[in-house]
């Protein structure tokens, strides 16, 4: 940590170390996050899990996947963007994963 942070963040070690493996590991996790949520969805679509019950059940879960795809976009920059050279756009890109 520089002095002055409060915060210990894991993209400090990527940064400096494992700038390419970290966002490898970042695309990795964001492959299998939406994955998941579009099998969950599709899953659901054809009766091999408990199918939704309303239109609101399906909204959401339609907004659940656009939710994910966005905090993955946000995953990734995250991981591209570290705290080392861009410490603003790390901040918004933190945001936009949360």
């Amino acid at each position: 940590m520089e002095a002055g942070q409060t915060i210990a963040y894991i993209s400090d070690t990527g940064a400096y170390h494992y700038k390419a493996l970290f966002i490898t590991g970042g695309a990795v996790t964001v492959i299998f996050l939406d994955l998941g949520m579009i099998a969950e969805r599709w899953l659901r679509h054809n009766h091999a899990l408990v199918p939704n019950t309303s239109r609101w059940q399906k909204g959401l879960s339609i907004m659940a996947i656009i939710a994910s795809i966005a905090g993955a976009a946000g995953l990734i920059l995250l991981s591209c963007f570290d705290t080392y050279r861009h410490p603003q756009l790390h901040d918004k890109f933190l945001i936009l994963f949360l």
